[in-house]
């Protein structure tokens, strides 16, 4: 069951909220008999990449047969989840390079749901019947986690995990039912973004004419000059884009203006890519920003500060 995203119901009450958490959703497969099985949301079996999970069963009492909906997270040294640290676990297949990895940024599991307990089916009950078994498990382990949830008070629960840092959250119908596949408007993801000022440094064209704008490659102000932050092409209309290709032709030059976070800029950057003069500022939305400096998810808002006198047509 996925969520839809959205924002916060307006009849709070009738919802629970728990934290979005910024992960690989798995659904962790315990027949009973001390073993685990974990499969991604596209059916592949991911049991071998994240070998300290499988002490999940001593989580639930010896013998019990389950099947729990989870999100594998990576917390990073300021314990909120890094997305970073479990993508850089999510490529390795090497038993030597998972074992290295899962003692050097080992994993945990947030469970928040029972698909099956004891012999039988749950997803037809609904959210509180589910939850209720759930905690009734005593899941208390360093690998598997129940994490708390909120009934009935989606602000508090917004507040909270922004105030945290974290992703987001999602609010849940306490009647609904659990419905496998399914993208559902009983479940809802709301998450927090972020925004930065940026100077535009290069620009992707729509096609040799360069009459439209396609991708814009942006950073951020930074001791040694400007940190690449990313690539936007999210966020624009069409006149946006026509509007940005006339404003930047003028200022094209050879060389990438970006002084810090090069080996990104090198992942990202090719042929394709107009360098210019880093005059222009721009505002952009975002879910988070690396270590290394690089935003997450970035979208287009709009020209901000000088460009803001520059006629955009």
């Amino acid at each position: 069951m996925l969520a839809t995203a959205g924002r916060l119901p307006a009849v709070q009450a009738d919802w629970a909220y728990e934290v979005k958490w910024d992960g690989m959703r798995v659904l962790a497969y315990l027949p009973g008999d001390g073993t685990v099985r974990l499969e991604s949301r596209q059916g592949r079996d991911v049991t071998a990449q994240y070998p300290e999970l499988a002490a999940l069963p001593e989580a639930l009492p010896p013998g019990t047969d389950a099947v729990l909906d989870a999100e594998i997270v990576a917390l990073g040294l300021d314990g909120r989840p890094s997305f970073r640290r479990l993508q850089d676990r999510m490529s390795l297949y090497r038993p030597e390079a998972v074992r290295a990895s899962a003692a050097a940024a080992p994993v945990t599991a947030m469970v928040f749901d029972v698909l099956w307990l004891r012999g039988g089916p749950t997803t037809a009950r609904p959210y509180t019947a589910r939850r209720d078994l759930l905690t009734g498990l005593g899941i208390d382990h360093p690998r598997a986690v129940v994490p708390a949830n909120w009934v009935g008070t989606g602000t508090l629960a917004f507040e909270w995990t922004r105030s945290a840092g974290l992703e987001g959250v999602v609010a849940k119908r306490l009647e609904s039912p659990y419905r496998p596949g399914t993208r559902s408007r009983e479940w809802i993801k709301i998450k927090h973004l972020r925004t930065a000022d940026v100077a535009i440094g290069g620009w992707v064209a729509d096609g040799p004419r360069a009459s439209a704008c396609q991708a814009l490659l942006i950073g951020t102000a930074d001791p040694t000059g400007l940190r690449y932050a990313g690539r936007v092409g999210t966020g624009f209309t069409q006149r946006d884009r026509q509007a940005l290709a006339g404003l930047l032709l003028p200022l094209e030059r050879e060389a990438p203006p970006f002084t810090a976070n090069l080996e990104a800029l090198r992942e990202e950057s090719g042929r394709e890519v107009r360098w210019v003069a880093p005059v222009l500022q721009g505002e952009v939305e975002y879910l988070e920003q690396t270590s290394g400096g690089r935003l997450r998810q970035p979208v287009w808002r709009g020209l901000r500060g000088p460009a803001a006198d520059v006629p955009p047509y």
